[in-house]
């Protein structure tokens, strides 16, 4: 089994700036082959080869091309291919066959949540259980309750001068200008906008939305009260209800009880 040293570092370094990318695995090898079992390597959003070996001009093509297919649904793919048929794209028959397995590495989505106590801190760290980069804006005085936080903001929020992108932002504890916050992530396109907030206060926050200019499609992408209907009284509940709406959005849920009986 070959050793990959450069190319597990290359793989760290790759999640750590949140840059997605895809592993070439090749998984299976009989008769002729230049890529070996266990060979691997890796693949930008582009299908150009970053780093490794699975084979040359008979294969390279092929698996680039699952490489980006892979980014497009986010699933792996196993590819067979046969070296020795003249039928193949690269017209290459260099005799054998085999097999490689395409895993896509997608970057992880950005929350945001700005506030303090304890339904952020829960948030927080359930944000971080499930894989997302959790960032947070705080007082300084608060900044260690959040250990879990890849970056931590204590200055005050101006969210268009962030130096990265935002998925799922929550507004976790009241702020005069909640409202305005939350008209400025809508327009920069913030996919769900969340504000933990009273039916009355939600009411406010609308009517300001819509008396901005907000537009049925931003209106659609804003979330107040936050989170699903569970009922939810402690901290740690409502905080299990907004993030359990996060990765209903993220996967496309319903919300519904799975149960057929």
């Amino acid at each position: 089994m070959p050793l990959h040293k450069d190319l597990f570092k290359t793989i760290a370094d790759l999640k750590a700036a949140n840059t997605p990318f895809a592993i070439a695995t090749v998984i299976q090898v009989e008769g002729s082959s230049s890529g070996k079992l266990g060979d691997k390597a890796i693949y930008d959003e582009a299908g150009e080869r970053i780093l490794g070996w699975v084979g040359g001009a008979c294969v390279e093509n092929r698996v680039a091309a699952s490489a980006i297919e892979s980014y497009a649904d986010g699933k792996p793919r196993i590819i067979n291919i046969d070296l020795d048929s003249d039928t193949m794209e690269s017209g290459i028959p260099c005799g054998g066959k085999m097999a490689v397995i395409v895993e896509p590495q997608l970057s992880a989505p950005v929350l945001l949540i700005r506030g303090m106590g304890r339904v952020t801190e829960v948030l927080a760290q359930l944000g971080d259980l499930l894989n997302y980069r959790v960032m947070v804006q705080t007082s300084a005085e608060e900044a260690e309750r959040y250990p879990g936080a890849e970056q931590i903001i204590t200055k005050p929020l101006d969210i268009d001068e962030l130096d990265f992108s935002v998925d799922y932002f929550i507004l976790g504890t009241h702020h005069r200008d909640d409202d305005q916050v939350s008209l400025k992530a809508l327009q920069l396109g913030v996919g769900y906008v969340a504000v933990v907030a009273s039916r009355k206060k939600t009411g406010i926050i609308i009517d300001y939305l819509k008396e901005k200019g907000a537009t049925d499609e931003e209106l659609q992408r804003f979330h107040a009260p936050a989170g699903l209907d569970l009922k939810a009284k402690a901290a740690e509940e409502i905080a299990l209800s907004i993030m359990a709406e996060i990765v209903m959005h993220h996967n496309g849920g319903t919300g519904e009880a799975m149960k057929t009986a």
